[in-house]
């Protein structure tokens, strides 16, 4: 279950911070500056002056101050700017006291599985564009596990056979696999599947990969 609630965290801080000017990597390594070892990170946001690690923790009773202290020196290790731990059970007091006087470095947020599922995504989509993904939306039993999501960048716009069209892009963070939103025929396209709307949805996607990955 750790891993749903890392999706819904993920899925979360995406759609409250994601821009053309702000990138959110999901489950991605950094090479720790005095480790020299290649960290795991839940969650990477980088905007021009300032990068942030966000950190899970989906467990039965309180983080504690050992955890805490491990997340400070991970924040250190990998030289963030900011880093915020989420916990789905809240903090010890200790805890708590350990960061007073670090506001400015770290900060610690509780949010509980339910807030987060309902939070993170719509199960019924009533519009075009999709939080759940098509490449697995296998039977899932809401409320208690969580389908693929989709993470969507919008505001593309490419110029193909003289035409500019506007489109939007989604990676799943479950399966990995990427959807297409193309305005120019209005669809929603899985790619990899064999119904590609149009020539611009694989455009979109290798222009995508080749300015963004």
């Amino acid at each position: 279950m750790w891993r749903q609630y890392e999706w819904l965290i993920s899925k979360i801080f995406h759609d409250n911070t994601s821009s053309l000017t702000t990138k959110i990597l999901n489950d991605t390594r950094v090479v720790g500056e005095y480790s020299e070892r290649s960290r795991q990170v839940d969650i990477l946001i980088k905007t021009k002056t300032q990068t942030t690690m966000v950190e899970c923790k989906h467990y039965s009773v309180p983080v504690d101050i050992k955890s805490v202290e491990s997340f400070l020196g991970m924040v250190t290790d990998v030289k963030v700017d900011y880093g915020i731990l989420v916990s789905s059970s809240g903090y010890t007091k200790s805890a708590e006291k350990r960061i007073r006087g670090l506001k400015d470095k770290i900060s610690l947020e509780n949010i509980d599985w339910e807030t987060a599922y309902e939070t993170a995504f719509e199960e019924v989509s009533y519009g075009r564009i999709s939080d759940v993904c098509a490449h697995c939306v296998d039977r899932y039993e809401s409320g208690r596990e969580v389908p693929g999501l989709l993470c969507w960048e919008h505001g593309f716009a490419l110029e193909y056979q003289g035409t500019v069209s506007e489109f939007s892009i989604s990676k799943c963070l479950k399966c990995n696999k990427y959807t297409a939103y193309c305005d120019a025929c209005g669809l929603v396209t899985p790619i990899e599947k064999n119904d590609i709307c149009c020539d611009l949805a694989s455009q979109f996607i290798s222009w995508y990969k080749d300015t963004y990955q």
